[in-house]
């Protein structure tokens, strides 16, 4: 009897002290007040976010979260207007893109964690510049290849070779010829544009030699290089086109106008130097400079509520995202298009943050388009390429390695 008094006594006072110990926790982690996320989602997009802010709200009552959805092509420019005159959101969620733009504005600030979200490695390249982490990754965005299963009912190309030969036997493919559009060619023939260093490197890189095979594939029979995009779109759609390189984002579309049984979504096919490597666009959580100490607590908390694995899974669940949280395991068989983007993405590349990207996009465009319409051979649209990128950076001969017969111009006294 005794020692049962001594066991039940002890187990009272266990009682009291978790009680007492979660009751403090409850007080000094408890968060309050108003937070402003500001994004570009659709209808069908921003009625799932809006459930995970209610149930973010649910676990902290004495927060209010208040949605914004602006246009795609207001968010940025509405942004910046409202954050330079003091009034910008307190979370922003938008393209790894506009980082660079932003933190030498001093528009956003670095992430600075809460609870230790963990982010995907190559995600962590595309928000780090200056040193800092600035935003956390959401989802990521490569691109990938849809086949029409009604079309490509055997083997699935897993080449470029293969690609061809289907494409021949009437199996078209579909893409556009720009520099992001078609990155993911570049290290089928050979290296990244950019060394482990993050150095521009031409002379060594496998651009050269995708441009030519670009330029010699697009007289072939079946094959479609058109950067009317929209088009492109439609002639899939209409089963006019088998294989169609495309993004995450094309889901909705196909789902909604073929089905989703109608089409699948596989790996972008390899070349004789290795696997394809498309670009990794990564949407992204980013805080505005001038929120307050309080604010800028929720905004963080709730950054990292929604990068967790229950709303990655959600958002996977019910949009088709592809999480950017690395604990996030995608299933073919629940998820089997998104599955094809998850593999993709670990040969995918990102553009590192020291280059001012505009410029690389501008430049690679022109790039491609000389060479596809046969103004320039692809060793002349390269050099031009790498000069005005040089230009525009204020590269030196030790940041960027240019192809034979290819110099950077001297430096004027």
């Amino acid at each position: 009897m005794l020692k049962r008094s001594i066991y039940l006594l002890a187990g009272g006072i266990l009682f009291l002290g978790l009680v007492s110990c979660r009751g403090f926790l409850s007080e000094t982690q408890r968060i309050n007040g108003r937070i402003i996320v500001w994004h570009s989602w659709n209808s069908t997009e921003t009625a799932v976010l809006l459930e995970a802010l209610r149930d973010f709200q649910e676990i902290n009552p004495g927060v209010q979260v208040i949605n914004v959805p602006l246009t795609p092509n207001e968010l940025l420019p509405r942004f910046i207007q409202a954050a330079r005159e003091g009034s910008g959101p307190d979370l922003l969620i938008g393209s790894d893109d506009w980082i660079q733009e932003l933190a030498d504005a001093n528009l956003i600030r670095p992430y600075t964690s809460q609870t230790g979200v963990p982010i995907n490695g190559l995600a962590r390249q595309a928000i780090t510049y200056r040193g800092n982490l600035y935003g956390l990754p959401l989802f990521l965005a490569p691109y990938a290849l849809y086949y029409n299963k009604t079309i490509v009912s055997g083997t699935i190309a897993r080449t470029l070779d293969d690609l061809l030969t289907q494409a021949a036997q009437g199996r078209r493919v579909a893409f556009v010829p720009r520099f992001e559009d078609a990155f993911w060619g570049i290290q089928t023939f050979g290296p990244n544009i950019f060394d482990r260093a993050g150095n521009l490197n031409l002379a060594d890189s496998g651009l050269i030699p995708w441009l030519d095979w670009l330029s010699e594939m697009q007289n072939r029979p079946g094959v479609i290089l058109n950067v009317d995009d929209a088009s492109l779109e439609e002639l899939f759609i209409q089963g006019r086109i088998a294989y169609y390189v495309a993004g995450p984002e094309k889901q909705a579309i196909f789902n909604a106008t073929m089905g989703e049984e109608s089409f699948g979504v596989t790996t972008l096919p390899s070349g004789p130097h290795g696997a394809a490597s498309p670009l990794l666009p990564v949407e992204t959580m980013m805080f505005y400079e001038f929120s307050s100490p309080d604010q800028a607590i929720l905004a963080t908390t709730l950054a990292e509520f929604l990068a967790n694995q229950q709303q990655g899974i959600r958002f996977m669940r019910e949009l088709n995202k592809l999480p950017a949280n690395p604990q996030i395991s995608v299933d073919s068989r629940i998820y089997p298009n998104v599955s094809g983007f998850w593999r993709q993405s670990f040969t995918a590349v990102v553009l590192p943050n020291t280059f001012e990207k505009s410029s690389l996009i501008t430049a690679g465009n022109r790039a491609y388009a000389a060479t596809l319409s046969g103004a320039l051979t692809p060793e002349s649209a390269v050099c031009i390429f790498g000069l005005e990128v040089a230009a525009a950076n204020s590269l030196t001969a030790e940041q960027i390695t240019l192809p034979p017969q290819c110099e950077l111009p001297e430096t004027q006294p």
